[in-house]
């Protein structure tokens, strides 16, 4: 059984400022919302109802292009401003609203 030093849990818990000592500046300086939103292919994206789809490319307007369905056939236009939420680890986005630009049904086979 391994103990582990006081000195050791001091350190540790030294390196952080307490929470209530974080300026607001500090948390949110390496998050880039812009850069995050502009690189997010293939992230799954989530709104009020649930899983909507993931995105296949980002437009140069700021609209994400988002595969949606069940074999992933229609192909939904959403706004950036849509966007409320971003887990760049996760390669996640949760939606405000689904506020949908546009849709492209899936063309018929001849």
């Amino acid at each position: 059984m391994t103990t582990r030093s006081p000195l050791r849990r001091q350190l540790r818990t030294a390196t952080r400022p307490p929470a209530d000592r974080i300026e607001p500046s500090e948390v949110d300086s390496t998050f880039d919302r812009a850069y995050w939103l502009a690189h997010c292919d293939g992230y799954r994206v989530d709104c009020g109802a649930g899983r909507l789809g993931f995105v296949e490319r980002v437009l140069d307007d700021g609209v994400l292009a988002v595969r949606a369905g069940r074999l992933g056939r229609r192909l939904l236009l959403v706004p950036a401003g849509a966007v409320d939420v971003i887990v760049p680890r996760a390669e996640h986005i949760w939606l405000r609203s689904t506020t949908i630009l546009g849709s492209e049904a899936p063309e018929a086979a001849h």
